[in-house]
């Protein structure tokens, strides 16, 4: 079953930001400037998560693209496991006409009895005016739209925006995480290293830097391990990346305790972990790795 593909498709109005999403997951911050109109779709297959291969289907947003996109309905949207709408929570004018084109497309899905899992991107709901009253207003608004929408459809919304790749990070695993049910196995198995390990917090980032799961007992600790842990498996990436040599374990003493981030090879698969602990307690971490490394082996393996 791990040679499965998930299809991942993303969703949208022309300049509801789809393409720069993708960039952002990509770490390709600097190829914004060079970003055109998607032309019809692309399909990439860039992530791996838990050993399942994501093909992602970007779907251009002009009007012509998607009339096509509806009239080829089977060859665009079945064997779809996942959609990303995104919607342009600041191009105020275009809300109906977003909302009727996610409705045609669930229509079909219904039809053809495959309900995959859709998350609505409330996109550009940048940090600096997420609390204004006229972005909230806009929020409100969208909601009210899809209040239409069946029941029977289950939808997650999220707000997102591009300067602030952790809260995207976290709901396109959100989406990855309810299209394979069984990752509820890496949240009872972190749990069980938090605690054996004695820590307050710990996370597991994979290969393309992405918190693929959580645990914590402590709010700084976590805030500590999010922002500190992708910083350091980024630079290991990198190291890698150039055939430089990349280091076994990295600790930093913080104010209140310790940082640890640990990497770990798992069928062929590169993951990190890092730790936030009150004390200098890495032996410990080191004696219960084995048992979670085994968990995880038997997710990538039988995650579908």
């Amino acid at each position: 079953m791990s040679s499965a593909m998930l299809k991942v498709l993303m969703v949208g109005l022309d300049a509801s930001g789809k393409t720069s999403i993708i960039y952002t997951l990509e770490q390709k911050l600097a190829s914004f400037h060079a970003l055109k109109p998607t032309v019809s779709f692309n399909v990439k297959e860039e992530f791996t998560i838990l050993g399942v291969p994501v093909k992602i289907w970007d779907l251009g947003g002009q009007k012509q693209y998607r009339d096509e996109y509806l009239a080829k309905k089977g060859f665009i949207f079945g064997e779809t496991n996942l959609i990303f709408f995104v919607l342009d929570v600041q191009d105020t004018k275009r809300y109906s006409e977003a909302v009727d084109y996610f409705t045609k497309a669930v229509d079909f899905l219904i039809k053809i009895g495959l309900p995959p899992v859709i998350m609505v991107l409330l996109h550009k709901v940048d940090p600096e005016i997420k609390g204004t009253k006229k972005i909230r207003d806009n929020v409100q608004i969208i909601r009210e739209h899809f209040s239409s929408i069946p029941a029977s459809i289950k939808i997650d919304f999220f707000e997102t925006s591009i300067y602030d790749r952790e809260n995207l990070s976290r709901a396109f695993i959100a989406g990855i995480f309810k299209a394979l049910p069984k990752t509820e196995i890496i949240k009872s198995s972190l749990s069980d290293l938090m605690k054996n390990a004695a820590a307050e917090a710990v996370i597991l980032l994979d290969e393309n830097v992405l918190i693929v799961g959580e645990e914590y007992t402590d709010e700084t600790a976590k805030e500590l391990c999010r922002i500190c842990g992708p910083f350091f498996a980024n630079m290991t990436e990198k190291l890698l990346k150039y055939n430089l040599t990349s280091p076994k374990v990295l600790e930093a003493q913080m104010e209140g305790g310790w940082l640890f981030q640990i990497p770990l090879l798992v069928e062929n698969a590169r993951f990190y972990l890092a730790f936030f602990t009150k004390e200098r307690n890495l032996e410990r971490i080191n004696k219960f790795l084995s048992a979670f490394t085994k968990d995880l082996s038997s997710l990538i393996k039988y995650v579908v």
